[in-house]
Formats: C-alpha cells, sequence, structure tokens
C-alpha cells in the first residue's frame, strides 16, 4: 500500500521528527498539499471549492482557520489521488507517532470488510465495540493516521462537501456515514503533543483566520462635506466605505439632542441585499477615524467569538434610567467589569449580516438609534457585546493618543482600530489632534505615489494630495490675501505658496514624486526645477474666468482643490480635453508652451479654487 505523509514544504522540522520517530516507515511527502496561509478566498474559488460560511467551531465557536482550509484541501487531494490511481492509501499527519502495534496485514485483512480505517482516532461520541481489537466510530477526532480505499475516497469527495469546506475532522464522521468505517479500540497511531510541535491548523491570532466572506464598510452622512475626515481614512486603509446618505435629505431629527431613528431604517433596507454570511461594519460619518484595515477590524471582530459588538463609552446617554440595565447586562463580559466605558455607543458596531437584519426593526425616522439599540442590547434576545477594552472600538476620552502611529488608551491599555469623536466642542477638538497625529505630518501632505495615467497628447494624470489636504490648503489660504501676481499676464486672484509658507513642502515633493514622470516625458525638465506655484481663487463677485493662454513655464501642473461648484472648467480647445472628471487632489500635468493653450471657462455657481505648479528655465521672479 502507498503511504503518504501530509507535509507543508516549509515545515522541514517536522518531517525530520516523523522520520527519527518512526525510521522503519517507508512513506513520503504527498505532493499536493496546501499551506492555507498561501490561499485566498478567490483563489480557493479558482480551485473549485468553497467554504461552509455558516460553520463554527462546536466548542471554540470560531470561524474556519488558513489552516484548516489548507489541511482539508490536503487530504482532498489525497483522497483524489486513490482514486485515480485506483490504489489504497495509508495517510498519515507529520505528527504521527505509530506504535509497536501497527500491523499491515491485519490492515490488510480489516480491508476485507472495511474500507476506511482509523489507525489513531478520538472520540467523540459513542463508538460501537466489535470485539477486542476494533470498534466502529461513531463521531471521530482526529486525521493524524487513516487508511482510505478508492471506495471510500469516492464517497467522501461529493461535489457539496467541496464546496462547503469545514475542518476534516468535521467532516469525515459526515462523509463516512455512507461508508464502512472502523477504527482501533486502542490507537495503533498517535500524534506528538501539541507542546513539542505546535499547530499549523489552530488559530494563535487573528491573522490564522480564513476570510472567505466580504466585510462591508457602512455609514450614513447627508452632509458629506462633513464626512471628508472618514473617508480620508479610509483612503488610507484601503477601505471602501458605503455611505447611504449619500444625495438623501435627513430625516433622522436634531442630533445635538435625540434622533437618529433615520440611521436604522436606511441601513434596515441596505442590509436586506446583502449576503447573510458577509460581515456590516456600521460607523458613524462625521467623526470617525479608521486607524487600520478592514481586514484587522474584521480578525478582531472573530476573536470576540459573539454575533455583534456595539462600541461603549462612559455615559448612558439618551436615557440615564437604563444605566443600571446596561451594566447588570455587561456583566456577562470579564474582565472588564470595571472599565469606565459601560454603556453602549450606537456610533461604531460590527456584526454578521444575518444577525443584524434580526436586530434591526423599522421606527420612526426621528427616534433616537441608540436607545432603540441600547433597549435590544438589555432584551438579550441577540448575542450582543459592548466592546468594554476598546479592542476594536474607542469612543472620546480626552487620554486616547496616538503611540507607535496606532491609536493608544491608557485608560485600557489597548491599541485601537476605530474612534469615535462624539461629545461636545473638546471632543471634536480631540478627534481633530488624533486625526492630525495619524494622516498628517506637516501642514500638507502629499501621496508619495508613481501612479499615472496618459489621459491625451502629453496629458498626464497623476495621484497628488488627499481630498482632506486639498480642503486644508484651502484653508491655510483663506488666511491670506489673494492678488494679482506682479510678472502674470493673464492676471487672475492669485495666491503664492511661499506666502503660505507651503513651498518647500511642494517641491520636495515635486522633486522625489513627479520629477521622475516629467522627466520620463519630457526629458528637458531634468536641468530646470520648478518656478512657482500658486492657488488661484475664483467666486462669482470677483474672477469668474481666465482666457486662453499658454504658461510662462515647461510643464505646468494643475490640481482641483475642490469641486463645490459649476462651470469653471480647465479646458484645452486644440486636445478637446477638460478637467470636469478628475478628482480633486489630482494633478494634470502639461506643456505649459504654445502646444497647449488653456482657460478656465465662466464660473457659473459657488467657488473654485485650483493649485498652479510651474517649471521653467526663467531665472528671474520665482516661488524659491
Amino acid at each position: 500500500m502507498k503511504k503518504f505523509i501530509i507535509n507543508l514544504p516549509d515545515r522541514t522540522d517536522r518531517l525530520d521528527l516523523f522520520h527519527k520517530t518512526n525510521p522503519n516507515i517507508n512513506a513520503e511527502p504527498f505532493k499536493y498539499v496546501f499551506d492555507g496561509r498561501q490561499i485566498d478566498h478567490d483563489e480557493l474559488i479558482k480551485l473549485g471549492f468553497d467554504t461552509d460560511k455558516s460553520w463554527k467551531d462546536p466548542i471554540l465557536q470560531t470561524h474556519l482557520t488558513k489552516g484548516e482550509v489548507g489541511c482539508f484541501l490536503s487530504h482532498w487531494y489525497v483522497w483524489q489521488y486513490a482514486i485515480e490511481s485506483n490504489e489504497t492509501i495509508i495517510v498519515f499527519e507529520d505528527d504521527a507517532i505509530i506504535g509497536d502495534r501497527y500491523n499491515e496485514k491485519e490492515i490488510q485483512e480489516l480491508l476485507e470488510v472495511y474500507n476506511f480505517i482509523y489507525l489513531g482516532y478520538k472520540e467523540m461520541g459513542k463508538r460501537e465495540e466489535v470485539n477486542d481489537t476494533i470498534v466502529i466510530p461513531d463521531y471521530p477526532y482526529w486525521t493524524v493516521s487513516y487508511v482510505v480505499t478508492p471506495e471510500a475516497a469516492r464517497i467522501l469527495t461529493t461535489e457539496h462537501a467541496k464546496k462547503n469546506i469545514i475542518p476534516v475532522d468535521e467532516y469525515l464522521p459526515i462523509g463516512l456515514k455512507n461508508c464502512k468505517p472502523v477504527a482501533y479500540k486502542n490507537n495503533v497511531v498517535t500524534p506528538h503533543s501539541r507542546s513539542k510541535v505546535g499547530s499549523d491548523v489552530y488559530a494563535s491570532s487573528r491573522e490564522d483566520f480564513f476570510i472567505d466572506f466580504k466585510t462591508h464598510h457602512v455609514t450614513v452622512g447627508t452632509e458629506e462635506w462633513k464626512c471628508k475626515k472618514l473617508y480620508e481614512s479610509a483612503r488610507q486603509n484601503n477601505i471602501e466605505t458605503i455611505n447611504l446618505g449619500k444625495g438623501i435629505v435627513w430625516e433622522g431629527g436634531d442630533m445635538n439632542k435625540s434622533g437618529g431613528g433615520h440611521k436604522v431604517n436606511l441601513l434596515r433596507e441596505y442590509i436586506s441585499m446583502l449576503p447573510d454570511h458577509d460581515v456590516l461594519f456600521f460607523s458613524d460619518a462625521y467623526d470617525i477615524i479608521l486607524c487600520t484595515s478592514l481586514d484587522e477590524i474584521t480578525g478582531r471582530y472573530l476573536e470576540f467569538k459573539h454575533d455583534i459588538i456595539f462600541s461603549s463609552e462612559r455615559f448612558c446617554w439618551p436615557d440615564e434610567e437604563l444605566a443600571t440595565e446596561i451594566i447588570s447586562t455587561n456583566k456577562t463580559i470579564e474582565p472588564y467589569n470595571d472599565t469606565p466605558y459601560k454603556y453602549l455607543n450606537s456610533g461604531m458596531f460590527i456584526g454578521k449580516v444575518k444577525h443584524i437584519k434580526k436586530l434591526l426593526s423599522e421606527i420612526p425616522n426621528d427616534s433616537d438609534d441608540q436607545l432603540y439599540y441600547q433597549k435590544e442590547y438589555i432584551s438579550k434576545r441577540h448575542d450582543i457585546v459592548l466592546d468594554l477594552e476598546g479592542y476594536i472600538f474607542t469612543c472620546h476620552d480626552p487620554k486616547v493618543t496616538i503611540q507607535q502611529e496606532q491609536l493608544y488608551n491608557p485608560v485600557t491599555k489597548c491599541y485601537s482600530c476605530v474612534y469615535h469623536g462624539n461629545g461636545g466642542e473638546s471632543a471634536k477638538e480631540h478627534y481633530k489632534t488624533i486625526y492630525d497625529k495619524l494622516y498628517s505630518t506637516s501642514l500638507i501632505s502629499y501621496i508619495p505615489t508613481h501612479n499615472y495615467e496618459i489621459i491625451s497628447d502629453d496629458i498626464i494624470c497623476i495621484d497628488f494630495m488627499t481630498p482632506y489636504m486639498c480642503d486644508r490648503m484651502i484653508e491655510i489660504a483663506d488666511g491670506h490675501k489673494f492678488d494679482k501676481l506682479s510678472y502674470d499676464k493673464v492676471p487672475g486672484k492669485e495666491l503664492r505658496l511661499t506666502e503660505m509658507g507651503l513651498w518647500e513642502e511642494l517641491e520636495k515633493h515635486w522633486l522625489k514624486t513627479v520629477y521622475d514622470i516629467s522627466y520620463k516625458y519630457w526629458e528637458p525638465c531634468h536641468i530646470y526645477g520648478l518656478r512657482d506655484a500658486f492657488i488661484i481663487r475664483y467666486s462669482m463677485d470677483t474672477q469668474r474666468s481666465l482666457k486662453r493662454h499658454h504658461d510662462a513655464s515647461l510643464v505646468t501642473g494643475s490640481v482641483k482643490l475642490n469641486d463645490e461648484y459649476t462651470g469653471g472648467e480647465l479646458q484645452f480647445p486644440r486636445q478637446g480635453i477638460t478637467n470636469k472628471d478628475i478628482p480633486v487632489g489630482k494633478c494634470l500635468l502639461f506643456p505649459g508652451q504654445v502646444s497647449h493653450p488653456h482657460l478656465s471657462s465662466e464660473l457659473e455657481s459657488g467657488v473654485k479654487y485650483s493649485l498652479t505648479i510651474w517649471s521653467s528655465r526663467y531665472t528671474g521672479d520665482n516661488g524659491g
């Protein structure tokens, strides 16, 4: 009989231990083994497999681990080998200790009656004794060693099992119901202790869970300009944010008092379209900072082993009479009962979609969302716990700071994932401080990227600034006076970056990032530096347009700093190009001379801000 060892290629230590422990066993590593750490869900789908997303460990109540997925695949392909080769296979995992009672002649005799033999297992049910040597297993655990025939392998490799992966220890008791399994009453193969060899299957940290579902970050912000810090922190962490409030009228009442039911109803409608096995992470919009990746947030959620996790805060609001009941409900969670953050806050929560669907009911739009969730919490109709430690969510506390570039709460000594600056003016100020420490190392932060797109005829679009930093530049500019530059032949309401104290930062960024792109397309630029950079302000009561012209610049950069206006497009008549659909913060690079004449069309409403950057051989008046 062919004998295979299930062993990951990088675990030569375990393979060496196997051969040292079992020197008389002629077994070879199985060729098709899978390291779950190297497989994501998309790759799993390409292989023709999928997971059972509703499965939880019956004891730990945890999700599938990467190791469990890899282990299942490895055993599956052993079964496939048995089918394709029409051979009976003896399988050993690499932590196996083969005892003296191991007898292949005896195994051959058992195969005349049975098609699957456990050489080592752990019974989780009630087995049936056949004789003094063998038993019929009821709920066998472990896959340390077994014998599988082609007949049993064909029964095990069902399409349903392939599309609903669970740990192989859990699958075999189910799959073997249609086989003729048998086990030794006293194991002839046992595993090494986990303390000696470790484990490639079980989770020791959140990174070990296999993410086979999508986590959706959802918010409600009807005034999008107030969402910019949230959006920017999401962009910095590569998180897609769905704003259910975009383009609608707020009907949730005055949030400075009591209200927010509109958020519940919008979420209820949206979540009805999501798969039950997905995860939903909800946050408020105007005072939230995302401080880490969505994978990190999701992994920490899985560690809780509860259906829904809500953030917690110091105050029982809006109904203080619920304080005692909330604290009483909190007693189910140890060891953080003495935390100052005792009360449910509805500004941040996360859970499986199917559980949140059950949580949400239609309520009056102007009723209070936090009060609604608090009552659901103390009802104990749902498996809800509060993040008392701030392991995922941290609400406002003036002691919260940034430590090692992470959100840190010295009260709980915990690094958190999301910050909620809920509260009055002092909370808003602290919220801004936290944001600036995380995402702004200077007055203006440029994007260190070399990504670019050729638009048309030597017009290049590059990542340059974030929308939030564009807002910051406008804020700084509005503290100065806009006027005509002395040397500008096409005058406008302009302000130089030298006057704003931002010239050096721009020049450093240009040399570090933009230089390589400009040199690639316009090689002479390498002998010239920047000449100047300035902001032009257009408004209905001052300057509305800029006539057709070319620049006193070899290469010009133009950055749209805002989009709260109509009209006022940057147009290139010769090339038939405008910046209408160019996002805020992107920079258009183009030759500044006669080949690319351009203009700013008539402003129709609002106020427009545009950053212009000139590179030139001109050595007279400049920005440096």
